[in-house]
């Protein structure tokens, strides 16, 4: 079984090429016009943002979340950055599972992580993944369930730096 994206998912490639659009050619030109000499918040704090909304959707969005994931009967294949970077997992390697719930202005949505020892190593995403029940309900019926777990944002920003 193989998770499909939603169309919402490729949302986060579209804003990080905005961003790093932004970074390369809008930046330099608040640093080289005599315009902007002496605009603080535009030398500073705008290049600030940009660049860190970039990072977050970079390496946040589309490395942890925008992940296709194929189960088969002793393996699992984690395909990161739509596809261009793999990882293959052992089914006996996988302690087991665990959800949580993200709220926002959109809606609410479950996000389910699947544990080797103590750590997340694969988070699939009702948000992104079209076919997420589907998939929840396979995982579900092969892997142990080791209750639920509340969304820590600070945990979500510590894993984009791992």
């Amino acid at each position: 079984m193989k998770t499909k994206f939603t169309l919402k998912a490729y949302l986060p490639l579209l804003l990080s090429v905005a961003f790093l659009y932004l970074i390369i050619i809008i930046l330099p030109t608040f640093f080289s016009s005599s315009e902007y000499e002496d605009k603080l918040f535009i030398k500073i704090f705008l290049p600030s943002i940009f660049i860190f909304s970039f990072i977050m959707l970079f390496f946040g969005e589309l490395r942890t979340k925008c992940i296709s994931v194929e189960l088969y009967k002793n393996e699992i294949i984690v395909k990161k950055f739509f596809r261009l970077k793999s990882d293959l997992y052992k089914v006996s390697e996988i302690e087991g599972w665990k959800y949580s719930h993200l709220t926002s202005k959109s809606g609410t949505y479950e996000y389910l992580y699947l544990y080797k020892g103590d750590k997340k190593i694969i988070k699939i995403s009702q948000f992104y993944h079209s076919n997420y029940f589907k998939i929840k309900n396979q995982i579900q019926a092969d892997f142990k369930y080791l209750g639920y777990e509340k969304l820590s944002y600070f945990d979500e920003f510590k894993e984009i730096f791992k």
